[in-house]
């Protein structure tokens, strides 16, 4: 069958539009459009979230009908002031009631669009009841007290204790605690000795964090109070100190930094979704200049290129997404911070209002420093937010990153332990801070906004995520004079070596022949992978869901060389085929594929006997280069 090459572009127009139509469908936040009050779009997860089918929302139902009866005067003055004031864009914490009557809560985030050449209100809600209930329990947790007391001489041996001491580090009495060496409760060699030296500079110190070693072997997180005893010499005899456990408000506080993640998410979407009309825009646009352009190799060339590079730029803005989304465990790798803050501006640029710029001033000889790339990314991120909205008639982020060594560092700080840190600074042009908001900035639920408005996490996540580092965060300001905020981050001794990046080949791999079954329930993605791998000399066997594809495999099981399949899919779902199949042919050869997986997730397929894992979005030679390593040792046999 030949095609012509007009009919080829109009199919690609529609395959591009479908994916980029999936990715909104398939947004982790809800999302809505309003025009005269009532819901004229909804997509499937803003529905799911208040228990409806989209059907029974659009052209029915309004924002009014969907909201606690006790917060519908806020919305209607949230509605107001956004109206009134002409804003770009707007963002508030509200209660919804679901269909069945239960009471969701809800982080919204609004803008201006149109909706049949009329002004219409574009907006994204989030599901934070979680969060909500997280913070009620920290709140709770922050206000307790139970302090455990003892005391320790030069050398550390406990001299006395109380109950919660022996309570807080699991000794089976007093008489166990007492005798024994505070050094032993200490995680590293040497930290008893930094404590002590701490002690006899200072005197005395204050809201210390700390973490220590109970008798059961697991890490104790403690806020301290530590005060030196002295001879006349002024030699060190003691130190009595006052421990509160903070080891739960910890574990909290790594839910609500992901809660906190997931509103930045929130307050990140509407902007992208700007972004990815624009790209829709790029791609609409060139599509009608590929049918004129058949005849000019150049201008066809040209507009395969921008189509080709707003699909990419879709793709990275997707990946962004899912970064800051995903819940991850700390992991530390190489890190350059100078390629954290080129990925934050391009993102910041994409959201931000127009009337925000950004200067960087990058030290490219920089070293990479050991952290983890996730919590640094979100570090960033919340300064930026936080400098943006600062700055509400517009104004200028300036972002520099230089190295500084520990002298200038220990004239601020007093547990400095790095010879040399990689200093980030952060600047905006905002209306500034007096000394005693500065105070209380990085306090947990201390905000300056307006209620509704924030959480008072942002900075107090910054915070903590540096402090795990073992670096530092500090901030200057003035009233109209805006803030800068500072943070350090400890540079290893040794280099930290980069994992060299593989350079794309232009080359793909092809095959042989083979017949590869493709099971995908998203037809114009099932149908580039099936013209891709034609093209490439394999043949395919194509099915729509999990059931079709256990069909045609129990059909084709002698032919098929290998299964590429999606883990979403309706019928069977992925995990259920994946088993089938290997119920089926125990050797069979199974790559997965999914825009997103957690870590437990792919874990349990690749133990359920997958080969290996495919993610999406994937270009032809992501596709190829997995089908041939797959089954290369077949061909070779």
């Amino acid at each position: 069958m030949i095609r012509s090459r007009s009919s080829i572009t109009s199919q690609k127009e529609s395959r591009t539009e479908d994916f980029f139509r999936l990715i909104v469908e398939t947004s982790i936040p809800g999302a809505f459009v309003v025009h005269d009050n009532l819901f004229r779009y909804v997509n499937p997860t803003f529905a799911e979230l208040f228990g409806y089918e989209t059907v029974e929302l659009v052209n029915k139902l309004g924002p009014v009908e969907l909201t606690h009866p006790e917060d519908r005067r806020m919305l209607m003055e949230q509605t107001r002031a956004f109206v009134r004031e002409k804003s770009c864009e707007r963002a508030f914490r509200i209660r919804g009631i679901r269909k069945d009557g239960r009471t969701v809560y809800l982080s919204v985030n609004v803008s201006w669009s149109t909706y049949a050449n009329e002004p219409a209100i574009v907006g994204t809600a989030l599901d934070i009841t979680s969060q909500t209930e997280l913070e009620s329990r920290f709140q709770r947790l922050s206000e307790e007290d139970l302090t455990a007391v003892y005391e320790i001489d030069s050398l550390g041996r406990i001299i006395r204790c109380n109950d919660s001491f022996v309570s807080l580090f699991g000794f089976e009495s007093t008489d166990e605690a007492v005798g024994s060496n505070l050094r032993a409760l200490f995680p590293m060699p040497g930290q008893m000795d930094n404590f002590l030296g701490l002690i006899e500079d200072r005197k005395l110190i204050e809201r210390h964090q700390s973490e220590y070693v109970g008798c059961d072997g697991k890490r104790v997180y403690v806020v301290e109070r530590a005060i030196g005893e002295f001879d006349q010499a002024g030699n060190l005899t003691g130190i009595r100190g006052y421990i509160v456990n903070d080891t739960d408000k910890r574990e909290l506080e790594g839910q609500l930094y992901q809660s906190q993640r997931l509103e930045n998410l929130g307050t990140l979407v509407g902007g992208i979704a700007h972004d990815f009309n624009n790209l829709l825009a790029i791609i609409s646009g060139h599509t009608s200049v590929l049918r004129r352009a058949l005849d000019d190799r150049n201008k066809f060339d040209a507009s395969i290129e921008a189509v080709r590079k707003a699909v990419s730029r879709g793709a990275q803005m997707v990946k962004q997404l899912l970064t800051f989304a995903r819940k991850v465990d700390l992991v530390t790798q190489s890190v350059k911070v100078q390629d954290v803050v080129e990925e934050i501006v391009n993102l910041c640029k994409d959201t931000f209002s127009e009337k925000i710029s950004f200067v960087v001033k990058n030290d490219e000889a920089l070293p990479s420093i050991n952290a983890d790339p996730n919590q640094i990314h979100q570090v960033l991120l919340n300064l930026c937010v936080n400098a943006r909205d600062a700055m509400v008639h517009g104004g200028t982020i300036t972002i520099s990153t230089r190295r500084v060594d520990s002298n200038g560092v220990s004239k601020q700080f007093s547990d400095v332990e790095s010879e040399e840190y990689a200093l980030l600074e952060v600047t905006d042009t905002g209306v500034g801070m007096d000394e005693q908001t500065i105070s209380h900035i990085f306090e947990p639920f201390f905000t300056t906004k307006k209620n509704g408005h924030g959480t008072g996490l942002g900075l107090s996540v910054v915070y903590g995520i540096i402090k795990s580092h073992h670096g530092f965060v500090d901030v200057s300001s003035s009233l109209d004079n805006g803030s800068t905020f500072s943070v350090y981050l400890p540079i290893p001794p040794r280099p930290v070596h980069d994992t060299p990046e593989t350079s794309e080949s232009t080359e793909c791999p092809a095959g042989s022949g083979e017949t590869i079954l493709v099971v995908e329930d998203e037809e114009p993605l099932r149908d580039f992978v099936e013209t891709t791998l034609s093209d490439y000399g394999y043949n395919v066997i194509a099915a729509s869901d999990g059931v079709e594809g256990a069909r045609a495999y129990a059909r084709n099981q002698e032919k098929i060389s290998l299964v590429l399949m999606d883990m979403g899919l309706p019928g069977l779902s992925g995990s259920e085929l994946l088993t089938a199949l290997k119920g089926f042919d125990p050797q069979v050869k199974i790559i997965a594929a999914s825009g997103y997986l957690e870590r437990e997730l792919k874990t349990d397929i690749f133990q359920a006997g997958a080969l290996d894992f495919l993610p999406k979005p994937y270009s032809a030679q992501d596709l190829l280069v997995k089908i041939h390593d797959a089954i290369a040792p077949l061909t070779a046999s």
